[in-house]
């Protein structure tokens, strides 16, 4: 197992040193395994997902480390595209990144931010009004990178809808145990002042 360990965080130091501008390496969680097999939302809407979701619960990922207040705005730009503008807080300081959105298949987001290549994002299930389950996964050989995001339109989300969108996650071949509770609150840097807790 220490093995192990050391194997993979020596593929993704070793991938993130290399990489360059517009070049991919592993920053989900790193793993021995396939990815799972998934079935997005086929009947997803996306004029239904515009607006404000709030990061409730989140894999921790090399570019969200010790990143909290997350907020992800979705705007239609017209001709099926829409805007995605995220936000967050750092030690730094605020964080901010807009990219482009486009709908591929159902269910199936693909993400462009200048200065990196596109990738594709999944929602497995949302309700729109209060919850989106959204994931990712790479097979790198015998290892995977996963993502996965639970996002809310509150800064909140009860426990009976976590415990169902835990479910949807672990439905799709998804380890739950994985996830890690993202802060949010009042005194969050959000691009529409949200303050309803």
């Amino acid at each position: 197992m220490k093995a192990m360990l050391v194997t993979l965080l020596a593929v993704a130091a070793v991938a993130q040193s290399q990489a360059k501008e517009g070049e991919k390496f592993p920053s989900g969680i790193v793993s021995v395994g396939e990815c799972p097999s998934i079935t997005p939302k086929e009947d997803f809407d996306p004029a239904a997902y515009l607006g404000a979701w709030y990061e409730i619960e989140r894999f921790n990922m090399i570019f969200e480390e010790g990143m909290d207040c997350t907020q992800s705005v979705y705007s239609d730009l017209g001709d099926g595209v829409m805007e995605v503008h995220n936000v967050g807080r750092t030690s730094q300081g605020p964080f901010t990144a807009v990219g482009t959105v486009t709908v591929e298949e159902p269910g199936a987001l693909l993400v462009a931010y200048e200065g990196y290549i596109p990738e594709t994002f999944y929602v497995l299930d949302t309700d729109y009004t209060t919850f989106s389950a959204v994931y990712k996964c790479e097979q790198m050989g015998e290892l995977r990178s996963q993502y996965a995001w639970i996002v809310s339109r509150a800064l909140t989300l009860n426990q009976a809808t976590l415990s169902h969108v835990h479910q949807v996650f672990a439905s799709n071949g998804v380890d739950v145990r994985l996830f890690q509770p993202t802060h949010q609150g009042r005194e969050c840097p959000y691009l529409n002042n949200k303050q309803e807790l």
